[in-house]
């Protein structure tokens, strides 16, 4: 379903004016997000083989964000705006979380599902003939496939066998639906908090706005009364 959606709108989006640049950067700040877990989980594993695989892992999502930033910045001056600042990112210390074979099953799933997107992005480009935009992917997919290789073959020797890690897959795709939900509620929860906030300051704004208009009111019916009153009457 995924591959259908992205095949359908990719011609369409990559069109809008400023949104090519506007991706490629967030696909930098998603590959700094990455380098960070990366190195939270080498500087966890306890194994040095590992560490080693995932220390080079960081190297590339660092090389990717530069690759990515750069070019998004390429088309930002094209378009006569300034560039985005160097991308930065937080990270969910994954690792901690979800433990070492969640976390392989977590970044075997998102490296297959960049490498898939990735590829399409790769044609997208050729059909259009841009040369530096498709030569950026089709650099990075090099690694992703690696990427995507060597997570499945540590996946199925920490999880102890190709059944176990098919499991630990299904237990991340759910995580992930989870963690999706959890940040749409937020987003949504902060969406209703502004609209409460604009709709209270609307209301109050109409009650002072009214009752400075009563208070305006009374003070003038006040001021003709005084106006209007007879003079008082001389005491002999």
């Amino acid at each position: 379903m995924r591959r259908a959606v992205v095949h359908l709108v990719t011609p369409v989006v990559w069109r809008i004016p400023g949104h090519g640049a506007r991706k490629l950067y967030r696909f930098a700040r998603a590959e700094q997000g990455s380098r960070i877990d990366l190195l939270h989980a080498a500087h966890r594993t306890a194994s040095l083989p590992r560490r080693a695989l995932y220390l080079r892992h960081a190297l590339d999502e660092t090389r990717h964000a530069g690759m990515f930033w750069r070019r998004s910045t390429d088309l930002r001056l094209a378009a006569g705006r300034a560039p985005y600042p160097p991308p930065v990112a937080d990270t969910e210390r994954l690792f901690e979380r979800l433990g070492e074979v969640g976390f392989l099953a977590f970044v075997h799933r998102g490296e297959r599902r960049g490498r898939q997107q990735f590829e399409r992005y790769a044609r997208h480009f050729e059909q259009r003939g841009d040369a530096r935009t498709r030569a950026l992917f089709d650099a990075i997919l090099i690694d992703e496939l690696r990427h995507e290789r060597y997570s499945r073959e540590l996946l199925v020797e920490l999880a102890g066998g190709e059944r176990a890690a098919r499991a630990a897959l299904r237990r991340a795709a759910l995580w992930e639906a989870w963690r999706m939900w959890r940040r749409a509620g937020r987003a949504l929860a902060a969406a209703i908090y502004a609209l409460a906030m604009i709709a209270i300051y609307l209301v109050a704004g109409a009650i002072a706005a009214t009752a400075s208009a009563l208070a305006a009111g009374r003070r003038r019916a006040r001021a003709r009364a005084l106006w209007q009153a007879p003079p008082p009457r001389e005491v002999r």
